[in-house]
């Protein structure tokens, strides 16, 4: 149906929700689910992007064409003629940040209609007082073929291959049958997607999370009514201790072993701990009282950290700091974290050796880097201590309803809804953590006159307001990612000099190693905690112990570096893992292992770069016709060079000690062969 048939007197009569006025951000919605999309090609003689045709589903049946923007607003200003007062029709979009960039050309969004979380990430905009726009990429975190695919939906995304990005279509331009069921899989496969998920959580359009972390946040919000909120808001950090708590946060551990990078290894095994942060949730102990200021001595230090009872955060400084073991493959001490660094080896991001840094950290971090690390000299400064006790009983329930209906599904028949509910499980299981760590203090995102800017405030100010409504405290995200590094030290720790790679929450080593010592006693702790579910065979699934992936032997694995590399399977089939690579052409184009070098240029899985072009308005003639082009997104084929940074292939060579010659840093740091 084009623009000018579609029946807009009918809005007027389709069932409305009604705004819940107890909830401030409920509103009179139309109940009626829809999607919008456009498709643009890209003009690559003067690299701007143009509209050549939008489509919008309209609940089941009805889905709107048009091939312009002056047709699309047509369709707008129709609706809010015949839309009722303070009712308003709710569109999705998957990435809306995306089809932001050229609405933006063409409409004056003022700042209050633009929610925004960062520079380009947009998660919402109203236009005209009636049409709000939401994005169901973040309500999903997939892309829209995994969740057309994950929702099984009748309308599924059609192949790209076969739709050919690369020809150059106008609003004039005839397009071909398939061409225009790409598009309209793309609309109304998303609304029936989006239709299951609603149906399966029991919302509509006005109780439905904006985001995919947001159903958690429901949940963990009902949960911890229950909790002592005077409690809580004594231990809520303040803005001294959030700085502390800032500089100490660190993620997963992801790091290759630099006597093995660049090589290849056989028979390579991969250990993987069971859903690594709810485990650390649900087994160990987080600072549950407010920090105090303590005595900043190393003994006091040392006394506190002995007692076990004492969470601590304190700035550190160390002189010559160096590795006890020099060919430890897995270096602690991160270079981006650490202040005044000065006469320093970098290993790939990792501190081999420095004459003099700062670094900010937990007692969990300060017990790693005392097992790995020696120095002449230390100080410790503003050091704060809470007391340690578990996180609240509602947070543990519900982390532990989610695993225990993701492990009794778990294998499940996937076209049926059983499978559904075991991904909404498993998703908001890996959610609990990120949850946790979302930044208190982050400045809000203000839309002004076609740009994004950052709103500056006072970091107490934003404290402050935080605080006011906080139900989970931020301090225990950062030792959640603390202990899941402590416990995948071990795994480290027990593979020695057979360690490959880690990252987060797995350890791949050349051969097998024996991990029975460590899961007893990660076994031993989830039945302390109840950190445990049964599938529905009846076994028994323990978090945090250490499962092996499986890798079929005899296989080839080779890394260069965080996040890069690659498994050669036993049929010659290649896993390639690299960030900005895709994983599904990456390793055709590969070919074979030994091409796994620098230098080597992925083209074909290389994915995609944006290109923003603001400010933006221009007349050009094409095949006959004037077109008008505004603000837009040009999206083109990148490429991806394997590389490795000069100061660590002159680690790898065993170069680094001629460089660093001058320095005065005693020792050689020469890979083995």
């Amino acid at each position: 149906m084009n623009v000018y048939d579609f029946p807009y007197h009918e809005l007027s009569r389709l069932p409305v929700l009604v705004r819940n006025k107890r909830k401030k951000k409920t509103k009179n919605i139309i109940n009626r689910i829809c999607a919008f999309d456009i498709e643009t090609s890209r003009l690559p003689d003067i690299e701007q992007s143009v509209l050549y045709i939008w489509a919008i589903q309209f609940g089941d049946d009805i889905t709107l064409y048009g091939r312009t923007w002056d047709e699309f607003f047509y369709f707008c200003k129709s609706v809010k003629d015949v839309m009722p007062k303070d009712t308003w029709l709710v569109i999705y979009v998957h990435n809306l940040s995306y089809e932001m960039q050229f609405l933006k050309g063409w409409y004056d969004f003022q700042p209050d209609e633009v929610f925004a979380t960062d520079s380009r990430k947009v998660l919402k905009c109203t236009m005209f007082d009636c049409l709000e726009f939401r994005c169901s990429y973040m309500l999903t975190n997939m892309s829209l073929d995994q969740f057309l695919k994950k929702m099984n939906v009748e309308n599924k995304k059609l192949s790209g291959d076969l739709f050919d990005y690369s020809k150059i279509r106008y609003p004039w331009t005839d397009l071909t049958d398939y061409e225009l069921q790409y598009m309209t899989n793309d609309v109304k496969g998303l609304v029936q997607a989006l239709k299951k998920q609603l149906a399966s959580d029991d919302d509509d359009l006005n109780s439905v999370p904006l985001t995919s972390t947001g159903y958690v946040r429901r949940d963990m919000k009902a949960a911890m009514r229950g909790y002592n909120h005077t409690q809580l808001r004594d231990m809520l950090p303040n803005a001294t201790v959030y700085r502390l708590l800032r500089e100490a946060f660190r993620g997963g551990n992801t790091m290759s072993n630099r006597f093995y990078t660049d090589l290849i290894t056989d028979n390579v095994q991969s250990y993987d701990m069971v859903s690594s942060y709810p485990n650390v949730m649900m087994t160990e102990m987080y600072p549950m009282t407010r920090f105090h200021r303590h005595m900043s001595t190393p003994e006091h230090l040392h006394t506190l950290i002995s007692s076990r009872w004492a969470a601590c955060l304190f700035r550190l400084e160390l002189w010559n700091v160096r590795l006890r073991d020099k060919d430890c493959g897995c270096p602690y001490i991160p270079k981006d974290k650490c202040r005044n660094l000065f006469r320093f080896i970098n290993c790939n991001g990792r501190i081999l050796k420095a004459e003099h840094l700062e670094i900010t950290l937990t007692d969990i971090d300060f017990r790693i880097i005392l097992s790995m690390y020696d120095w002449d000299d230390m100080k410790v400064s503003d050091l704060y201590v809470s007391t340690y006790h578990r996180l609240p009983m509602q947070i543990r329930e519900t982390i532990m309803k989610y695993y225990r209906v993701k492990t009794e599904l778990k294998g499940c028949d996937q076209d049926g809804d059983d499978y559904l509910y075991y991904m909404k499980n498993k998703e908001k299981l890996n959610s609990t953590y990120g949850m946790m760590v979302e930044d208190p203090a982050k400045d809000s995102i203000i839309f002004r006159d076609g740009h994004y800017e950052q709103d500056f405030k006072p970091l107490e100010d934003l404290i402050r307001e935080h605080n006011r409504t906080a139900f989970l405290c931020y301090s225990w995200g950062v030792w959640v990612t603390a202990w899941a590094r402590l416990n995948l030290q071990k795994g480290i720790d027990q593979a020695g000099y057979d360690f490959v790679y880690c990252d987060t929450d797995s350890v791949k080593v050349e051969g097998n190693i024996d991990l029975e010592a460590i899961n007893s006693e990660a076994e031993r702790k989830a039945k302390e905690a109840d950190a445990w579910a049964a599938d529905r065979d009846g076994v028994v699934h323990y978090m945090g112990v250490y499962e092996s992936e499986g890798y079929r032997l005899p296989n080839r694995f080779a890394t260069m570096g965080a996040k890069k590399y690659v498994l050669e399977e036993p049929d010659k089939t290649l896993h390639v893992t690299i960030a900005g690579v895709n994983k599904r052409k990456g390793g055709k184009e590969l070919k074979k292992i030994e091409n796994f070098r620098e230098g080597f240029i992925f083209r074909e899985a290389g994915g995609t770069e944006s290109v923003f072009n603001d400010d933006v308005d221009m007349t050009i003639s094409r095949e006959g016709h004037d077109l008008r082009i505004r603000d837009n997104v040009v999206i083109k084929d990148s490429s991806y060079t394997l590389g490795i940074t000069a100061e660590y292939r002159d680690i790898l060579n065993g170069l680094i000690d001629v460089k660093y010659a001058d320095q005065d840093i005693p020792g050689i740091y020469k890979v083995k062969r």
